[in-house]
């Protein structure tokens, strides 16, 4: 399938000295970016936040506690950018995508209290991937996209929108 890789880079803004590398792989079937969560990686600015106390850190110190920051943020974005663990990524992708949704409301049910979506949002996801008509896996992943793109908070459409491969894992587990 026809497709591309990229990376989410984001950095904590309230204090918190963190930053993240994500990948996310969109494939032409939806246009949709499907963000492999559990494949991030997740640091503390080294750099900014050396322990405080009795030792006083050089300037050599903290400027190699930053390189491997960088160094730490380019190897995951070559890894993520690699075309071995995109192929990986879609094969996984696809022998989940295709498992058919036996028990719909129960099934949502589960992947919506796993991923703490409201009852709201549950019942909004149900409509989307009933109109969607794919009782698949694929389709509970489509229906979750697609109900993101009509919220109205942009962080909450981008919440819901990065848990769309951890629900369509959690669906394919609930039918085993």
């Amino acid at each position: 399938r026809a497709g591309y890789a990229e990376v989410l880079i984001s950095n904590s803004e309230t204090g918190h000295g963190n930053f993240s590398v994500t990948p996310q792989i969109t494939v032409q079937v939806c246009d949709n970016g499907m963000t492999f969560t559990r494949d991030a990686m997740r640091e503390v600015h080294l750099g900014a936040r050396l322990a405080e106390g009795v030792i006083r850190w050089s300037g050599q110190t903290q400027h190699a506690n930053l390189e491997l920051v960088i160094n730490q943020a380019r190897d995951a974005v070559t890894t993520f950018l690699d075309t071995s663990y995109v192929q990986a990524k879609i094969a996984e992708v696809e022998t989940e995508a295709g498992i058919p949704v036996r028990d719909v409301e129960a099934t949502l049910e589960f992947v919506g209290k796993q991923l703490r979506f409201t009852t709201e949002q549950q019942n909004t996801i149900l409509n989307h991937f009933i109109d969607g008509g794919d009782r698949s896996c694929r389709g509970l992943t489509h229906a979750l996209t697609s109900t993101a793109q009509t919220l109205a908070d942009a962080d909450e459409a981008y919440d819901m929108e990065r848990h769309g491969v951890r629900a369509m894992t959690l669906a394919a587990s609930f039918q085993r």
